[in-house]
């Protein structure tokens, strides 16, 4: 099995058809093909099998057809981010001992330190080394490769430590694809959009499922609404893959209900009510969908916008994925009991590389452990409480601040909210909201106490506030909870 087989079928279907787009260049399905196989083809030149393929960069054309060159050669990509710190980077090439690097010339001068038995290519045609040269000498005659059932290794954000290697085969995807697929109803799928870095799994994956599918993609480098915008214009049947803060964004500058959209697929972050409802009115007749998932667990649950009244919910389970939700003692919680959430699919990652201590701790009698606590309603729907890593206590009592969240993002006063423990002597942690106000009409502590008790129980609520202008994120758009945290800390002082 080798996920790239169908792309090379529609260039004998669809030669002509564009795969891909960047707005001033393009690849016909018959032209990525030939570039897919010129780069297997200098892969299996220099005995690469089942080797590991690194590639440095930002979106970009060249990196699809390395990704994809590799993938059909049997060999494993490992998107790495350019954001991370040169250490970072040593240390995963480090543990990976990859026998190619591709990368973008400004990212390439701090891989000069690396070992030199390693190839290093950058996408230039003005030096030795590059890659325009190198794959102007390689022919598209390489075969496909299909047995190597690991497809890649991706990295996760690496917020505390070194960022841990999770391990996708090309089954997972197969299946995610067709899970995708039938939950968000995709009977018209021509052209997709994910402005997000494709070394971020929900743009990679976006990006796989156009090609899969015979689909156009639209490459932005970096994400720009109004860029986004007028390629929605231009191709007004669009799929968009989002996370929330590109969403805001988006409807800042859009006219409402001239933005022509067959779907917007919201993932990453926790997409408010009150931002569910704009879209409603600017996106028209859109399709909106949120998901829950993870880069290990893949799809988990999906909310259908328009058509399910369950607004704080994270959905229901995607086709073929099992949900548990559990106590202490491993046993199943009742209807509406908070409990942790253990899954269990073809959709789920395989394990963390050369971490069997992690991988093993990762799972219990065959479900993935998520780290999420959850209930679920009579009607099968999931709702997450909070993160256990995230989770505060208050005079002795856990607290969610996700839950508190929730809640607090009902009131039309509250842009966006962020609850989190700050140190207190007498609480352990106080619960604290950080606050971006909606406007000039801004509520007091008491008043938010009132609202939250009519929702919460009474310890949840919280304690004081703290008004901000703006909120940190990560790089995949969601709150840089350690970030703003420290930010408290400092104003505090």
């Amino acid at each position: 099995m080798n996920l790239a087989e169908p792309i090379v079928r529609y260039a004998t279907e669809q030669p002509n058809k564009i795969a891909l787009t960047d707005g001033q260049d393009c690849r016909t399905y018959l032209e990525l093909v030939m570039a897919m196989k010129k780069i297997a083809h200098g892969l299996q030149q220099n005995g690469l099998v089942h080797e590991k393929i690194a590639i440095l960069s930002t979106n970009r054309m060249e990196f699809v057809e390395v990704f994809l060159g590799a993938i059909y050669a049997g060999c494993i990509p490992i998107p790495l981010d350019p954001k991370w710190s040169e250490n970072e980077i040593s240390a995963i090439l480090q543990l990976c001992q990859p026998k190619m690097i591709f990368a973008e010339p400004v990212f390439a001068i701090n891989l000069t330190s690396q070992d030199s038995e390693i190839q290093l290519l950058t996408f230039t045609a003005e030096e030795t080394g590059s890659y325009d040269n190198w794959s102007a000498r390689l022919l598209p005659i390489a075969e496909m490769d299909n047995t190597n059932e690991l497809l890649f290794i991706g990295f996760t954000s690496g917020t505390t430590g070194i960022p841990k290697g999770y391990m996708r085969t090309h089954l997972s995807w197969i299946k995610s694809f067709e899970a995708t697929n039938e939950a968000f109803q995709f009977d018209n799928m021509e052209h997709i959009l994910a402005p997000g870095p494709f070394v971020q799994s929900l743009s990679l994956f976006a990006l796989m499922q156009s090609l899969y599918f015979g689909a156009t993609f639209h490459i932005v480098h970096k994400f720009n609404p109004q860029e986004v915008l007028t390629l929605c214009k231009q191709n007004p049947d669009a799929i968009l893959f989002v996370v929330p803060t590109m969403i805001e964004s988006m409807m800042q500058q859009a006219v409402q209900e001239q933005t022509q959209i067959q779907a917007l697929i919201s993932s990453g972050a926790k997409w408010s009510t009150e931002s569910k409802k704009r879209a409603k009115e600017i996106f028209g007749e859109a399709n909106l969908y949120e998901f829950y998932g993870s880069s290990e667990a893949s799809y988990i649950s999906y909310l259908d916008v328009f058509a399910e009244n369950k607004s704080n919910s994270v959905g229901k389970p995607f086709s073929g994925v099992q949900v548990s939700i559990r106590d202490e003692h491993f046993q199943e919680a009742p209807i509406g009991t908070i409990g942790q959430l253990y899954i269990r699919s073809d959709l789920m990652f395989s394990g963390y590389h050369h971490l069997p201590e992690e991988t093993s701790a990762a799972f219990q009698d065959g479900w993935l452990i998520l780290g999420d606590y959850m209930y679920m309603d009579e009607d099968g729907y999931l709702y997450l409480a909070g993160r256990a890593k995230n989770m505060l206590v208050s005079g002795g009592l856990n607290i969610f601040p996700e839950e508190v969240e929730s809640v607090l993002q009902q009131l039309p006063a509250i842009q966006e909210v962020m609850v989190l423990g700050v140190p207190d002597l007498y609480w352990g942690e106080q619960v604290t909201a950080l606050v971006k106000w909606n406007g000039q009409h801004r509520l007091s502590i008491k008043e938010i106490k009132d609202y939250c008790r009519q929702h919460l129980a009474s310890y949840k609520a919280p304690k004081q506030l703290i008004t901000v202008d703006h909120f940190i994120y990560t790089g995949n758009g969601k709150l840089a909870r350690k970030a703003m945290k420290d930010y408290v800390e400092k104003v505090k002082v």
